[in-house]
């Protein structure tokens, strides 16, 4: 099965690949902020140079953990269907 029909019928998800590169936007927005910050001498600024892209990686990562969870739930059960059916694993 071709990729492109795999993400037609919706066996290859797009939100993975959609949440990495909002988590990229994310971290672009953060240290963005963190410069007006700066330009404005607001004597904060360092608090979410530090906190800010932690903050996202820890939003996003929990995001991706459920896709992850799912892939590893599908290769476990094909891996079930294989050995029910009498192959090798």
């Amino acid at each position: 099965m071709s990729d492109v029909s795999r993400f037609l019928t919706f066996k290859t998800m797009l939100s993975p690949v959609l949440l990495q590169v909002l988590f990229w936007a994310g971290l672009a927005g953060t240290l963005y902020g963190t410069w007006v910050l700066y330009r404005l001498e607001n004597p904060i600024w360092p608090i979410p140079l530090i906190a800010g892209p932690i903050l996202v990686r820890v939003i996003f990562e929990r995001a991706i953990l459920a896709f992850q969870s799912f892939d590893e739930m599908v290769r476990i059960r094909r891996l079930l269907e294989t050995i029910a059916k009498g192959g090798n694993v």
